[in-house]
């Protein structure tokens, strides 16, 4: 594959940030893999905006996926539906290679359609479980079987497991759309020590996140693609568009004698 040209928002008028980016950024293992440049200028054919420094809003027409190394969330603020869990599947799938991903619902209180995880599990075939309370969910350590949480009650339960599991650094992808966006999950920590030490993750992950996440897009719809396409050129549909006419005219003569 090419390298991505990945669009960055700079932080502010913070210099001590922005060189810290800058720095970073020149890191041979992520310039092997894509291009870098500024997100105001430079961005009109960024294949990628990474927005390291600070959470931004996802927009109306995303789907916001929290994502970690180990688990993803799909932070909602109402009961999930069926169409929400088949987005979900479809966005595991392409977006993050996860091949029938299993799926858990962590609701905070009850649920008005408690049987909705068997329901989409019997009429879609999407690995679907719960629901389950946030207790529960945590006392049985059952992370570690699914590979995404819906929770009800926005973020607050998905950052509580994150804080239970001690998953660090994790990344905000706004999915459903065309251009990739990745943002950190919070600013990143800018150290006022002598030796001028800054945690890099909270940059590099959404940077690493975004590459691998257009990767398994190319790879997903490379798989889907007609392997046999059309190379001859069919006389038989010639004919048949010579022939409708004629058939059409031999049609309404018939009705117009009966």
């Amino acid at each position: 594959m090419e390298k991505l040209k990945i669009a960055i928002t700079p932080v502010g008028n913070n210099p001590t940030g922005n060189d810290i980016i800058r720095q970073i950024c020149e890191d041979p293992a992520i310039m092997e893999l894509c291009t870098l440049c500024d997100a105001k200028p430079d961005a009109a054919d960024a294949q990628v905006l990474v927005s390291p420094t600070e959470p931004v809003k996802c927009p109306a027409d995303a789907v916001e996926i929290i994502a970690t190394d180990r688990i993803h969330f799909m932070p909602l603020a109402q009961e999930p539906t069926a169409e929400d869990i088949i987005k979900l599947r479809n966005i595991l799938e392409r977006d993050f290679d996860l091949r029938s991903p299993r799926i858990a619902i962590v609701q905070k209180g009850s649920m008005q359609n408690p049987d909705l995880a068997s329901q989409v599990t019997t009429e879609q075939g999407i690995n679907t479980y719960g629901p389950y309370t946030v207790e529960r969910f945590l006392a049985e350590d059952a992370a570690s079987h699914f590979d995404c949480i819906i929770t009800t009650d926005g973020e607050t339960t998905a950052k509580r497991i994150l804080t239970e599991l001690a998953i660090e650094a994790p990344v905000r992808f706004f999915a459903g759309r065309e251009t990739v966006v990745t943002t950190a999950d919070q600013p990143i920590s800018i150290s006022t020590e002598e030796d001028g030490l800054t945690n890099a993750s909270p940059l590099t992950h959404p940077i690493y996140t975004a590459i691998d996440i257009v990767r398994n897009r190319v790879f997903y719809d490379e798989a889907r693609q007609n392997p046999l396409p059309k190379l001859y050129h069919d006389k038989r549909e010639d004919r048949r568009r010579e022939n409708a006419p004629q058939a059409n005219e031999n049609k309404d003569n018939t009705e117009q004698a009966s």
